[in-house]
């Protein structure tokens, strides 16, 4: 995987596909390893720019760690890379990231995706993000914190196939370049410290409000209002999604991706 330098910290990312160039940010606790649903369909149709924020996957740093910085690495990782405009696609707290880099450099974003993202954290939200830190801080196992987080993560559906989620257990709890603890707790701290409300308002680039119809931790209602004074975002609510929207219906999610930027 490349890297390169980027404000006192070594910035892990990948390229894939061919096209127009299409930057992905992950969420919160995740890495550029996320997009592992519809990347292969994406990279179709363009080129992929897959950072892995401050605190996640391979990109491990003592540096600052702040919403506005990893949004300043993104914009120099399009100057490391000599890309003068992007599509920009942001899940959560990447969708926080994103919003971020559209607001202080407009110039260098084509079109704007968001899901799952909301310009405040719901209460609840960061009640469910402070109850498994306390999970992890206090010595709870790796599996313990995991189902429960992915409670949250993921539609109902997912989990009526018990083997499908032992699975999905192992597979995390196998990952090589898991977050640690204490990268989690750094991540969280920047969300909780980081008041995005203003941002909206002063969002010009054309936006994609993507909203899982089953999401928990944001719901559709709270991402319209929040964004109601966005001039130029449009909602779309994701059928058969939870939070996790490009994991429980991939399909769904590419097209409304591709659609959206193609038109």
């Amino acid at each position: 995987m490349p890297r390169f330098q980027s404000k006192n910290a070594d910035i892990h990312y990948e390229v894939m596909g061919d096209g127009p160039p299409l930057m992905l940010i992950a969420g919160l606790a995740s890495d550029n390893a996320s997009w592992g649903p519809v990347s292969p369909i994406l990279s179709r149709r363009f080129t992929l720019i897959m950072p892995n924020n401050r605190g996640a996957g391979r990109t491990k740093t003592a540096a600052a760690l702040s919403i506005e910085t990893m949004a300043d690495d993104c914009a120099a990782l399009l100057d490391h890379l000599k890309i003068d405009r992007a599509h920009v696609l942001g899940h959560s707290m990447g969708g926080l990231i994103a919003m971020t880099l559209a607001v202080n450099a407009p110039g260098r974003i084509g079109k704007l995706v968001l899901a799952a993202s909301c310009a405040t954290t719901p209460a609840r939200a960061i009640s469910v993000i402070d109850n498994l830190l306390l999970l992890r801080e206090g010595g709870a196992s790796d599996e313990l914190w995991l189902r429960s987080f992915f409670h949250w993560l993921f539609k109902p559906q997912f989990f009526e196939k018990k083997n499908a989620v032992d699975a999905a257990i192992a597979l995390s709890m196998a990952y090589p370049y898991a977050q640690s603890v204490q990268d989690m707790r750094r991540q969280v701290d920047a969300l909780r410290n980081y008041d995005a409300s203003a941002l909206p308002a002063r969002l010009r680039t054309e936006t994609l409000l993507l909203a899982g119809e089953k999401d928990l931790m944001f719901s559709p209602d709270e991402i319209e209002a929040a964004f109601a004074v966005a001039p130029a975002a449009r909602l779309q609510i994701l059928p058969d999604a939870a939070h996790s929207l490009h994991w429980d219906n991939p399909g769904g999610f590419a097209e409304s991706v591709i659609a959206f930027l193609a038109r």
